[in-house]
């Protein structure tokens, strides 16, 4: 069975800190510091895409990111996050089924499901 937020996706991240508190974002942040200068970056299940907008406070350019997300709200969510002078490529797919053409430096996987 394929998960899919859409039916969530405006909500979700108010959903996640009701649940969790702060410890999925601590999570998700605790290696950003590691990501090296002008990489290319897979995020698996960007969800609504707020750690872009983290990763731009500690990388303001220079990153190549692709961001995948099962669901096409999240991805609409994400593609409105302010991502710096990064470049971002947004799909809205699962993993499984991605066809990806790039090499990935770092990959960031936040809690898919």
């Amino acid at each position: 069975m394929k998960r899919n937020y859409d039916s969530i996706a405006w909500f979700y991240d108010g959903l996640s800190r009701l649940v969790f508190g702060n410890a999925l974002i601590k999570a998700k942040l605790f290696l950003l510091d590691s990501i090296p200068s002008n990489s290319r970056l897979l995020i698996v299940g960007g969800g609504t895409g707020w750690v872009l907008e983290e990763i731009a406070k500690k990388h303001p350019s220079g990153l190549h990111i692709t961001s995948i997300d099962a669901s096409a709200k999240m991805v609409a969510l994400a593609r409105k996050r302010n991502a710096g002078a990064n470049q971002v490529t947004f799909i809205t797919s699962t993993i499984e089924d991605a066809t990806l053409v790039a090499t990935f430096d770092v990959v960031l996987t936040p809690f898919p499901l």
